[in-house]
């Protein structure tokens, strides 16, 4: 199941791209070889912070509940990727929660919310 991530424009994003699974076995006399188990990244992670009013920060806070924390998988709206060529993003991945959202008061209304996402390969 996945659930529908608020349509939000960051304010700043970090991406990092995932790990392939790669094992390196090396020899007590120094020697090494590295051994593929996969041919798809995974993994990736991605930090979002948004400033928001209090209509779009219950918008976030639904999305990380009703997506159980980190259990369901997110559709993330073309909002989230603002900026960025989207071929940056693998397609085969799913982007989860990976932390409960943290939320700051900057002033009245408005909230800085930061937000940590993990893309996870899922088995179909």
């Amino acid at each position: 199941m996945t659930t529908t991530f608020p349509p939000l424009r960051p304010v700043s994003r970090t991406y990092t791209p995932g790990e392939f699974p790669v094992k390196r076995f090396n020899a007590i006399n120094g020697s090494s070889t590295s051994r593929l188990y996969g041919s798809k990244a995974f993994d990736a992670q991605m930090s979002l912070e948004f400033i928001v009013d209090d209509a779009d920060l219950i918008s976030l806070t639904t999305s990380w509940n009703d997506s159980n924390g980190g259990f369901d998988g997110l559709s993330l709206p073309v909002q989230v990727f603002s900026g960025m060529d989207s071929s940056v993003f693998p397609e085969q991945l799913t982007w989860r929660w990976a932390e409960v959202p943290s939320v700051s008061s900057v002033r009245g209304e408005l909230s800085r919310v930061s937000v940590k996402l993990i893309a996870t390969l899922e088995v179909t």
